[in-house]
């Protein structure tokens, strides 16, 4: 014996938006970093100084340069607003 649904169901329409504003929602929340690993990059903040590396870290809000001239394993963190592209 089927159970007849509590309530009226969505339409084919409705579920075509439902999902469609689900999908807009995660890209919005989704956060966007313009750098990728391997970039070369000028980081600048008072407290690092001024370093030009290569990005090996990218960790939400913030980016990790290795710099040339440092030991193995050795970072420098930025927050990614303080990163730009060498001229």
């Amino acid at each position: 014996m089927e159970i007849p649904d509590a309530g009226p169901g969505l339409r084919p329409r409705g579920r075509r938006l439902v999902r469609i504003l689900g999908h807009t929602l995660d890209r919005a929340r989704t956060a966007r970093f313009p750098f990728r690993v391997g970039q070369v990059l000028v980081g600048d903040d008072p407290f690092n100084g001024r370093r030009l590396g290569t990005v090996a870290v990218v960790t939400p809000p913030f980016v990790g340069l290795r710099a040339p001239g440092q030991p193995a394993g050795h970072l420098f963190f930025y927050d990614y607003r303080h990163l730009r592209e060498p001229e």
